[in-house]
């Protein structure tokens, strides 16, 4: 049951990848349909066993809980009182706020609503994840789906750059025409979906890395068979040319939020290796990578890509004032809802009161996830969502560098880059609104969080037992 739910959970997210993001309604309703669907399974299939455990932590359930307080009804003096977001909206929001004594915190209860299930779909994917994932097994069909889709998309994203060819399967994409978007209209949310998978890559290839170089001799390790030192070296070849692949594909995106994060993740990443195998060798092969994906960009011509870079201040570049204006606007939406927050989803409608440029536009996205889940959803809620991540980032980190067990560490490596990489991305986009990348997102922090928490704290009980 645990593996063929393992490959419906990589077939689900696949799926969303591949239709646009998931981005239509009917994309993240089926989405979230099969996600609850695979849940209940594996209910049921723990109750057949006789026991339910859910061993998770408490905060994503707090964190719904939050929103679902937003939904509550409050007496309608109450809300106005603490909400000025209710006040400028309740004019023209009345008959979606059904007028009456009571009404919720949300401005927008059908939004919140619908942003409720895909929290919930989310932390159905991040439960699924984290009791299926198994270092033991050396193996894993979401970690493998996730690479398998990667380098699809960035194959594609390259040969969508090379052809000037905006075609979407059949589909016209009518926003990005001469850069790499993959199956995502937003090239963005491309780059996005290629910064959670090529950490995997890299991280699979540092492991492949460390067997070929066992200073003990040892050909065994973890239940390998011995094989030689040229099939490992093969195998850091391979995992480390699928990486330059996915990292030059998020160059001829264009998306500078998205090299940015590549670029800081990559030397994130290189830094823990290096500082958990110190070996002049290991340096040498993170140069050849850098120098190899340096090397194959500026084959294709990377001077669009550095245009962008260079304009990146200028006044008249449109993309970066709008954002910046954006964000003046929404920093106001923040001061007046600064604890209890709008409603989750409820962005788009917020700002519109608060809105003294580009008025002539519905800002459906802050460009920015922090600011927006902020606005959204207060410091409260904000708090309940963000500071946990960043925990669990953290253990990540600490985890990998003391784990001797090298199957498990470089999992944690993959994770660690895919979570720093959608976080610092985060600050100019919002990858976390697009059904199939937040999707994935909670599925890296389910594995994640089993392996830096749920089996230490698990080989540590046990250890325990035998010693006692």
């Amino acid at each position: 049951m645990t593996k063929k739910l393992e490959i419906v959970l990589a077939l689900i997210f696949v799926g969303a990848s591949l239709a646009f993001g998931g981005v239509q309604p009917l994309g993240y309703s089926l989405v979230e349909i099969l996600v609850f669907v695979a849940v209940i399974l594996f209910l049921w299939g723990q109750k057949r066993r006789g026991r339910i455990d859910l061993s998770l932590p408490v905060w994503p359930f707090i964190f719904v809980l939050w929103v679902g307080l937003q939904l509550l009804p409050l007496p309608r003096s109450f809300v106005a009182g603490v909400s000025p977001a209710h006040r400028l909206t309740s004019t023209w929001l009345e008959a979606a706020n059904h007028a009456g004594t009571w009404t919720p915190l949300s401005i927008y209860p059908d939004a919140t609503l619908l942003a409720l299930f895909k929290v919930l779909a989310y932390l159905g994917a991040f439960v699924l994840a984290a009791h299926m994932f198994d270092s033991g097994r050396r193996k894993s069909y979401l970690i493998t789906a996730l690479i398998l889709l990667g380098c699809f998309q960035a194959g594609y994203g390259i040969v969508q750059h090379l052809l000037n060819w905006n075609k979407i399967f059949w589909v016209t994409n009518p926003y990005d025409f001469w850069v790499a978007t993959g199956t995502y209209f937003n090239r963005n949310h491309f780059a996005g979906l290629v910064e959670l998978a090529y950490p995997f890559t890299f991280a699979l290839a540092f492991y492949c890395y460390e067997l070929q170089s066992d200073p003990r001799g040892n050909g065994s390790v973890e239940g390998h068979g011995r094989g030689s030192e040229s099939s490992w070296g093969a195998r850091v070849v391979f995992y480390l040319f699928l990486a330059v692949i996915m990292i030059v594909s998020v160059v001829f995106s264009y998306s500078r939020g998205g090299i940015l994060a590549v670029s800081f993740t990559l030397m994130a990443m290189a830094v823990l290796t290096f500082l958990k195998v110190r070996r002049k060798s290991w340096g040498l092969i993170i140069a050849g990578l850098v120098t190899l994906a340096l090397g194959f960009s500026l084959w294709i011509g990377i001077g669009g890509v550095l245009h962008r870079f260079v304009n990146v201040s200028a006044a008249e570049y449109a993309g970066t004032l709008n954002r910046a204006m954006i964000w003046e606007d929404t920093l106001h939406l923040l001061r007046e809802n600064l604890i209890l927050g709008t409603g989750l989803g409820t962005y788009g409608v917020a700002l519109r009161p608060f809105q003294t440029h580009l008025v002539n536009l519905f800002i459906d996205h802050a460009h920015n996830d922090y600011l927006e889940f902020a606005c959204e959803t207060g410091l409260i809620g904000f708090a309940l969502l963000s500071l946990p991540v960043f925990y669990l980032l953290m253990r990540m980190v600490i985890s990998f560098l003391r784990d001797r067990r090298r199957y498990r560490s470089a999992i944690l490596l993959g994770c660690i880059g895919s979570t720093l990489g959608l976080l610092i991305h985060s600050i100019t986009d919002f990858n976390l609104q697009v059904p199939a990348n937040a999707l994935i997102f909670a599925i890296i922090l389910g594995i994640g969080y089993k392996a830096a928490c749920v089996e230490p704290r698990r080989e540590a009980r046990e250890r325990n037992r035998a010693a006692n």
